[in-house]
């Protein structure tokens, strides 16, 4: 089975401002800066943050299911403004299925304001594993929203 899950904010910073956490790596560590509860570190284990860059991502101890996953960024392309990312390993992966992908993209909307978007791609066989899936978005609305305020006071103080 594969699906896709989205959202989307719209953030009253211009595009390149939001870009420069989320086509960064920066956006890793501001979550763990911002959003303990969320992940508890982000080892770069190759690259610099552009395409091919693999981090280990570790949740908190005692954060139920899986302790870890690396991720690949696929592409990074600063131009259109999108980052897609892939577990590589651990994760979800371990879980059972057979692609997990991240989707982040910052779509101008006027030169004061933007959308930025994350879309989940998944596929599995185990179709109760699916419906999992919805419960994986909950952070990155977190994620999202935690960025919108903290761009939001950034351009504004």
């Amino acid at each position: 089975m594969k699906g896709t899950i989205s959202d989307e904010i719209e953030v009253n910073v211009p595009a390149n401002v939001a870009w420069e956490l989320y086509g960064t790596l920066h956006l890793s560590r501001f979550i763990v800066q911002e959003l303990p509860t969320l992940l508890n570190k982000v080892d770069v284990v190759e690259g610099d943050g552009s395409t091919g860059t693999i981090l280990k991502i570790t949740f908190p101890e005692g954060t139920p299911g899986i302790p870890y996953f690396k991720e690949r960024f696929n592409i990074v392309d600063n131009e259109k403004r999108y980052k897609q990312s892939q577990v590589i390993e651990g994760g979800y992966v371990d879980l059972g299925y057979t692609f997990y992908g991240i989707r982040f993209e910052v779509n101008e909307k006027d030169e004061n304001s933007c959308i930025t978007k994350f879309t989940v791609s998944y596929e599995v066989e185990d179709v109760k594993l699916a419906s999992h899936a919805f419960t994986m978005v909950e952070p990155l609305q977190t994620v999202i929203r935690s960025a919108k305020t903290y761009l939001t006071n950034k351009i504004h103080s």
